[in-house]
């Protein structure tokens, strides 16, 4: 009788530090990734995960990272099945719907349903900071406006915004599985005519915008901000989020000091979301 195959699964607690220690284990190959407010899940190989904790390990120790993740074995049942039940639709506000296309769902009248199939990538409705960054920008959106989405996931946000009035949405991620998820998800919404992606970061945007979203880290967001407000339209506005409530006041100076208003706070368990609006004269 044949062995099963069997899998690791490593889980952490979610912490300002998710991108970089997620991004550390991208370059492994993982067979997949699972997102809560609380915590996310990484999926290796049992045979492939020694070689890669031990070079985590030793990449945490030299950038100077201190991570707790806990460790669990499995065998192999239907992993996809198992992992793709797991995914079920959540109405992340009065606004929009999330499935994946594996359930059917029938939505209340006004309720815009977004299929997004999640594949190593973030975005699935899950995170309280893709929620947060749905309900902003559903204040700060108007109908005709070009919209740039900066670290795109699974392009959820960029395909929201087209379907609900923007004439064009542009994605960047420096991921390159997320790069491929985001196009395949628009073409299930049918918007790859208006919802375009790009494989890189804020240099791969060309031209104008009249709303920014960017949901990546505090850091991340305080570096490319300048870059933000050259491709702003007279008028324009940001909407940011992927920090904690205790890094909002950073993150407002720093809007601040670029002449840009606040316009509306939204938190939701630790993490917040800030819009902006452009001042200059």
């Amino acid at each position: 009788m044949n062995t099963p195959k069997q899998f690791v699964r490593v889980r952490f607690p979610s912490t300002p530090d998710d991108s970089t220690l997620q991004g550390m284990l991208i370059r492994h190959d993982p067979l997949g990734f699972l997102e809560e407010d609380l915590w996310w899940e990484a999926y290796f190989d049992a045979e492939h995960w020694p070689m890669v904790e031990q070079d985590f390990r030793a990449r945490l120790e030299s950038e100077g990272y201190a991570s707790a993740y806990e460790l669990e074995t499995f065998d192999q049942r239907n992993w996809n099945k198992e992992w793709e039940e797991s995914i079920e639709p959540i109405q992340v506000s009065e606004r929009f719907l999330i499935t994946p296309s594996w359930h059917a769902v029938e939505a209340a009248d006004g309720v815009t349903v977004l299929v997004i199939d999640p594949k190593m990538s973030f975005g699935t409705g899950y995170h309280a900071t893709t929620r947060l960054m749905l309900r902003m920008m559903e204040g700060a959106l108007r109908d005709g406006d070009r919209v740039l989405d900066v670290g795109s996931g699974t392009g959820v946000l960029g395909i929201a915004a087209v379907r609900t009035g923007a004439s064009e949405a542009v994605g960047v991620d420096t991921d390159e599985w997320s790069y491929d998820n985001a196009v395949e998800n628009a073409q299930r919404n049918g918007v790859s005519d208006r919802c375009h992606f790009h494989l890189g970061s804020v240099e791969k945007a060309e031209g104008k915008y009249n709303l920014i979203l960017s949901n990546i880290t505090k850091m991340d967001n305080l570096q490319l901000l300048p870059e933000y407000l050259q491709r702003l339209e007279r008028g324009g506005r940001f909407v940011l989020s992927g920090f904690y409530t205790t890094d909002a006041e950073d993150i407002r100076l720093a809007l601040e000091s670029m002449g840009m208003q606040i316009l509306e706070e939204q938190s939701e368990d630790e993490w917040c979301a800030i819009a902006a609006g452009e001042e200059r004269a």
